[in-house]
């Protein structure tokens, strides 16, 4: 197994988390998504409180 120089081991220990960033959007839109679905199709469809 071959040895990471200290070039490779700086660059990749201060990139950013791009996979995390990803997920936690996906997550958002999901969440976004179901909330959506909550208020407009479930919530709003029954009309006014009488």
């Amino acid at each position: 197994m071959s040895e990471m120089s200290d070039e490779e081991q700086r660059r990749i220990l201060e990139a950013p988390p791009r996979g995390t960033w990803a997920l936690i959007l996906a997550i958002g839109l999901a969440m976004l998504v179901g909330w959506l679905y909550f208020f407009f199709g479930l919530f709003m469809s029954h009309g006014p409180v009488a």
